[in-house]
């Protein structure tokens, strides 16, 4: 199984959402997601159109040289509204708590969460 890294890209309006695109990145920096972005909303015709940005608050979206809010304003040539998603912020306060109780981690390799893995495929995952 190949492992790709994709960025979801959806727009919302009136009440509604649509998924424009979902394309590979080479890499997660802020300039190949700014230019995916800009891709699917020129291939959409909506330039334009957009007034706002919603995404998490890792430095590759929001860092204020590189992140890819920034690069995207660069593309779009004008100032847009930024949405920090809050689920992320949490996800930093979790994180806290989490190596409190279990310490600091250095890898992507947490032994509760690799036990829990390898655990997934026992599950009824149905329900």
């Amino acid at each position: 199984m190949e492992l790709v890294d994709r960025l979801p890209v959806i727009v919302s309006f009136k009440n509604s959402e649509k998924l424009l695109s979902v394309p590979k990145l080479i890499s997660g920096t802020g300039q190949n997601q700014a230019e995916a972005v800009f891709k699917a909303l020129e291939e959409w015709g909506l330039i334009d159109n957009i007034q706002a940005l919603c995404c998490d608050t890792t430095s590759s979206n929001t860092g204020r040289l590189k992140g890819a809010c920034i690069i995207l304003e660069q593309l779009l040539e004008r100032d847009i509204l930024y949405f920090p998603c809050r689920h992320h912020i949490y996800e930093i306060i979790l994180r806290s708590a989490f190596e409190v109780n279990f310490g600091v981690t250095f890898g992507p390799d947490i032994q509760i969460f690799k036990r829990f893995q390898q655990f997934w495929p026992k599950l009824n995952v149905n329900n």
